[in-house]
C-alpha cells in the first residue's frame, strides 16, 4: 500500500509522543490518513465481514485495541506502542467495528475494545514482542483464517468451516463479536449465495453438454468465469463463496476443483 509522503515520521513521532503520556487519539489523523488506501486494497469492503460499504461509513479498527482491552485478566491500558503501526490496522464496517444489537434479530456485537486469547496467561500487558500471543479472533490478515469460516446456504447465517474444537471455537467467538451474524449482511451474503448456486447448477449442466457437444464450450467458460469471480477476494461475501464452492466438489466435475485452486 502506498502510504502519503511523510507518514512514516508522522507515526514514529506519534509512537514517541504516547509512550510519553499522551493519548493515541490525539494523534488520529495519522491512521486516518490511511483509511482510503486500505480501503482500496479489497475495493471498498469491509476486511471482517466482506460487505462492500461506503468508505465514509467505515473506519481504521486497530486489531489489537489501542486504548482498552475489555477481555483483559487483567487492567490492560491496550497496545498504546501499537496504535501507529500499520501492521496493526484493519477496514472495518461499523457494524463489525462499533458496539450494537440488531433489535430486529436480536443478536449484538462489534469489535470495539473486545480482543480474546486462546490463553490469557501469554496476554502482552507493556511494549514488546506479540509474537506468542494467540488471537481468539480470526485476522483477516493471516493467511488461513478466511477459510475457517463459512456461511449456510439457505439463509447466509455465518458458521464455523469445520470440526476442529479450537478453530470452530474461534470462528464463532468471531461471528458474536465481529456481529457477523447481523440479519441485513444475512440477507446479502444470502443473495450471494443464491446467485452462486444457481451458476454453480448451469456450470454443472453446461459441463455435461459439452461432453456431446463441443460448442457449447464457450457458454460453459463463462458460467465458469461468473464463479471464479464470485470467489475473487475482491469480490463480496468471496470467503463464504469459497465455502460453498468448496461443498460442491465431486469427481463427475473436477472443473469445480480446478476453479478454487486458481
Amino acid at each position: 500500500m502506498v502510504k502519503p509522503t511523510g507518514w512514516t515520521q508522522r507515526a514514529q513521532t506519534a509512537t514517541q509522543a504516547v509512550a510519553s503520556g499522551e493519548d493515541p487519539t490525539d494523534h488520529d489523523q495519522v491512521w486516518r490518513d490511511l483509511k482510503d488506501g486500505l480501503a482500496a486494497l479489497l475495493h471498498d469492503k469491509c476486511w471482517y465481514c466482506e460487505s462492500p460499504v461506503d468508505r465514509s461509513d467505515n473506519a481504521v479498527d486497530h486489531f489489537r485495541p489501542k486504548n482498552r482491552v475489555n477481555d483483559a485478566a487483567n487492567p490492560h491500558n491496550g497496545y498504546r506502542w501499537l496504535a501507529f503501526d500499520d501492521s496493526n490496522f484493519r477496514y472495518a464496517c461499523t457494524y463489525c467495528n462499533s458496539r450494537r444489537k440488531d433489535v430486529v434479530s436480536g443478536t449484538a456485537g462489534g469489535k470495539a475494545d473486545r480482543f480474546p486469547l486462546l490463553d490469557e496467561a501469554r496476554r502482552v500487558y507493556t511494549a514488546g514482542s506479540i509474537a506468542l500471543e494467540q488471537p481468539l479472533l480470526l485476522d483477516p490478515c493471516e493467511m488461513s483464517d478466511w477459510r475457517l469460516l463459512g456461511c449456510h446456504q439457505e439463509n447466509g447465517q455465518p458458521c464455523a468451516a469445520g470440526t476442529d474444537p479450537v478453530t470452530k471455537k474461534r470462528a464463532e467467538a468471531s461471528i458474536e463479536i465481529l456481529h457477523l451474524h447481523y440479519e441485513p449482511t444475512c440477507k446479502k451474503r444470502h443473495a450471494a449465495a443464491v446467485q452462486l448456486m444457481s451458476d454453480v447448477d448451469e456450470g454443472k449442466r453446461l459441463f455435461e453438454l459439452v461432453t456431446n457437444d463441443p460448442t457449447r464450450a464457450f457458454d460453459f467458460k463463462t458460467a465458469a468465469a461468473r464463479l471464479r469471480r464470485a470467489i475473487d477476494r475482491d469480490s463480496p461475501y468471496s470467503g463464504d463463496m469459497h465455502f460453498l464452492l468448496r461443498g460442491q466438489r465431486s469427481d463427475a466435475h473436477p472443473w469445480i476443483q480446478e476453479l478454487l485452486e486458481v
